[in-house]
């Protein structure tokens, strides 16, 4: 099922019902946020929420998870069993993680964290030290702040953006269709491909993504 024309569907059932978002998500015990996301098709509703969503719709499941509006389905069209697939589908992307959005937050991080480093330490910041002869770190290389920060935060741009061309190039998506081949004649598959997914998704996380934040949080604190 597709997000998008899902959400589309509901939010046309909803308002041919005559509900308001708050009001649907009331029905549901949900956030009218959720209901939002849901038809802007950000996210699909829990496996639990959905008879009681087709209920509320005046729909039956099937009419729900196949986006079909009774009125406008032909009489003489049976409606077709939901395959089992379908649930199995929705669970899969509720468990998925939007990258996209978490891509946007690290970067809106490592620019407040600029904006904090050029205040709270404004002047020259240390970027290299030299061992003594007594063991003790010396200062010798020396930056601007309003130089420093701001190229954390380009390289933390960048370091999205080839994270961002990684996922939409499909490079990463292709490592686990190999590793997916693999275990699937090994009769494990699906745990195996969906734990290599997180695994991949961790990497480009950490390699890609926090790892600038946390450094200019470390050069915060030890200037």
């Amino acid at each position: 099922m597709d997000a998008k024309t899902f959400g589309a569907f509901l939010a046309r059932m909803r308002k041919s019902q005559g509900l308001t978002q708050a009001e649907l998500a009331q029905q549901l015990h949900v956030t009218d946020k959720a209901v939002s996301r849901w038809e802007r098709g950000v996210g699909l509703p829990d496996i639990n929420t959905l008879e009681p969503l087709a209920d509320a719709l005046g729909l039956t499941l099937a009419d729900l998870m196949h986006c079909r509006d009774p009125q406008e389905a032909d009489e003489a069209d049976i409606a077709p069993e939901v395959p089992l697939e379908d649930f199995f589908t929705l669970l899969r992307r509720q468990q998925s993680i939007d990258w996209r959005s978490v891509r946007a937050v690290l970067f809106w991080l490592s620019a407040a964290l600029a904006i904090w480093g050029i205040l709270a330490c404004p002047g020259r910041m240390a970027v290299h030290w030299r061992t003594l002869s007594n063991g003790n770190l010396q200062a010798d290389g020396w930056l601007p702040s309003w130089v420093f920060f701001p190229l954390f935060v380009g390289i933390e741009f960048l370091s999205l953006e080839l994270w961002n061309n990684f996922e939409q190039t499909g490079y990463y998506r292709h490592w686990g269709e190999i590793g997916a081949s693999v275990t699937r004649s090994m009769n494990f598959c699906s745990p195996t491909v969906r734990l290599w997914k997180f695994v991949l998704d961790l990497l480009f996380f950490f390699g890609f993504g926090f790892v600038v934040p946390c450094a200019e949080m470390m050069a915060i604190l030890i200037n």
